[in-house]
């Protein structure tokens, strides 16, 4: 029996793979995989994994099934995976938007469900990944659903049936880091700067503040002032942006995230 069964292997579950493959315990003769995509599966078989052209065999012979598809997709193979789902059955799942009652009523009552709220970032072992369980879940459900999680990044529970509220903070928020990155690389061209340079300076500082609000002693708003000094660059630029609505537009890219990801759970 194999420790999981991802059924499909798109972008986000690839990079989980990346991240995971990264840290020398992390087997993939205990991992299977089912994708349409013959080239996938090549892949994935080359790198030792287990590879199925049917998802049946796939639910069969795995312990805990991880579900990596879109919201639409998910609609459109749940019924095959019910075919062949055990009552109690340990389920992953990464579909954005989709709550629990939707997989109750299409796995059972018994189903165990954990829906995961994964970031790209966990390709380089640095990801964020938010869970929350069913009902029928109990702790060690939930440490052995997410055990391959931590091979590549942090692990947060929230309640059931906030995933959509959480999108803003791990899910989308890279999306939001990248473009203030290319913002500060056509800045640092416009100053006569080397882009590399500057854009490595950037992530490394950017990288380090997070490290600093994980492991720092004192609380965020603490972090904030000491670098807020009178009459100083940082603040000056600070209240400026502040002046120019900055505040408001990040509020509204959380709200529409938040949004759009319900939008994206009924479809």
């Amino acid at each position: 029996m194999l420790r999981y069964g991802f059924i499909a292997a798109g972008n986000i579950i690839q990079a989980m793979h990346r991240g995971a493959e990264l840290n020398p315990d992390y087997n993939p003769a205990e991992i299977g995989i089912y994708d349409i995509n013959a080239a996938t599966r090549a892949a994935y078989a080359k790198k030792g994994y287990v590879i199925y052209d049917k998802m049946s065999d796939l639910v069969d012979n795995s312990d805990v099934l991880v579900l990596g598809v879109t919201p639409k997709v998910a609609g459109l193979v749940i019924d095959e995976l019910a075919a062949s789902y055990r009552p109690g059955q340990l389920l992953l799942t990464v579909v954005t938007g989709v709550e629990q009652d939707w997989y109750k009523e299409h796995l059972g009552k018994d189903s165990k469900v954990i829906i995961c709220m994964p970031n790209m970032s966990s390709q380089v072992g640095e990801g964020a990944f938010a869970v929350s369980r069913c009902a029928n879940c109990e702790d060690e459900d939930v440490e052995k659903a997410t055990e391959i999680l931590n091979a590549c990044g942090l692990v947060e529970e929230i309640p059931d049936g906030m995933m959509a509220e959480i999108l803003p903070f791990n899910g989308s928020a890279p999306g939001f880091f990248y473009h203030i990155a290319n913002l500060m690389v056509e800045e640092a061209e416009k100053l006569g700067l080397d882009p590399d340079t500057a854009v490595r300076l950037f992530a490394q500082t950017m990288k380090g503040s997070g490290e600093m609000i994980l492991n720092a002693d004192t609380d965020l708003k603490a972090l904030e002032t000491a670098l807020r000094l009178p009459g100083g660059a940082t603040v000056t630029a600070l209240e400026k942006i502040e002046s120019m609505g900055f505040d408001d537009l990040y509020r509204e890219f959380v709200k529409i995230s938040v949004e759009r990801c319900k939008e994206l759970g009924q479809q």
